[in-house]
């Protein structure tokens, strides 16, 4: 899954005159596994740090647990900027400047810089031009930070639609105030974070009536054996895979775990990795009817989780004649 690019950017700001007022939105929350929102008013997407529709690069995402504690469950979206200049974040999209904010928690083991971006038609503006505020951001280290768009003040300035040139010099304002000054109107803002090149962490975005909170994936174990039923002290062949939920083998490190029926479940040994293909293998010696279960251990991405028992029988040892007894003699 990607993030939305600056061309999406650039032609919802050459739109914004023709936005009417949206029906309201309930309150919802939402819990995702990747940056994809599936939400058209809010998603995440990277722009420039120092010009809005200036060149931007997409970062790298992955899930994480914590850091720290994150604000909402357990995990939180991670991103690593290629290099600095970038902001990426969420996008909002509002129907009065004057009522809108929106908030989004952020977390750098090393801090990071950010900025946000509002883009605005109000009464006052000329044809074919928009307010465009910004205001720098700044996430301290070891920690996580809310940042509330309308808490900030932005220096705001009228910008043609059909340029992107500046018109006119910037004045400073919250977007309550501005709208206070200027009437209300339509528009959206960004949040991002990543401006100085660092890494960082995402979580518990609040905006447009919608909450997202980010968590692990949802993972299913399988096992399976290359035979239901040995002799004692044969081996059989316990494979094990794991498959995220459109089918792909994720090739996950998973501990083989095993019991006599109805007894309690213990390791046959360490963490087997998966083949080329993903799909972890062991070959296992029984003496008795054995259950075996794969535990897939808790990740940065996933719950720990198991799969279904698959269980091998084995057959009673052959009689072994009596010590002493003559070849062919049979028991009375």
């Amino acid at each position: 899954m990607r993030l939305r690019t600056t061309m999406t950017i650039v032609a919802l700001a050459t739109t914004l005159t023709a936005l009417g007022t949206a029906p309201a939105q309930a309150e919802a929350s939402s819990t995702l596994s990747g940056p994809s929102t599936g939400d058209p008013d809010v998603f995440l997407t990277f722009v420039g740090c120092d010009n809005l529709f200036g060149a931007a690069q997409p970062p790298q995402s992955r899930l994480n647990l914590g850091p720290y504690t994150a604000p909402l469950g357990r995990r939180s979206l991670g991103l690593v900027p290629p290099a600095a200049g970038t902001a990426s974040g969420p996008f909002a999209r509002f129907d009065s400047l004057a009522s809108f904010d929106a908030s989004v928690s952020v977390a750098s083991t090393a801090g990071s810089q950010g900025v946000a971006w509002v883009m605005s038609i109000t009464p006052d503006n000329l044809p074919g031009t928009a307010w465009q505020g910004r205001a720098p951001l700044s996430a301290a280290a070891d920690s996580w930070t809310t940042v509330s768009a309308a808490a900030l003040t932005y220096d705001w300035t009228l910008v043609d639609l059909a340029t992107l040139s500046p018109l006119g010099e910037p004045e400073a304002a919250t977007t309550a105030a501005f709208a206070a000054a200027h009437g209300d109107g339509a528009g959206f803002a960004i949040t991002g974070f990543g401006c100085d090149g660092s890494s960082f962490n995402l979580d518990a975005i609040r905006a447009s009536g919608s909450t997202f909170d980010f968590e692990g994936t949802s993972l299913t174990t399988s096992a399976a054996l290359d035979r239901q039923a040995v002799d004692a002290g044969q081996q059989v062949t316990v494979t094990g895979r794991v498959t995220d939920p459109g089918g792909r083998v994720t090739g996950d490190p998973l501990v083989l775990e095993s019991r006599v029926p109805g007894g309690e479940w213990t390791s046959t040994g360490g963490m087997v990795l998966g083949n080329a293909g993903g799909v972890a293998r062991v070959d296992v010696p029984v003496t008795e009817t054995t259950e075996f279960r794969w535990h897939r251990p808790e990740s940065q991405y996933a719950d720990e989780g198991w799969s279904e028992p698959v269980t091998v029988t084995v057959t009673e040892a052959p009689a072994t004649k009596p010590e002493g007894a003559p070849a062919g003699a049979s028991k009375k």
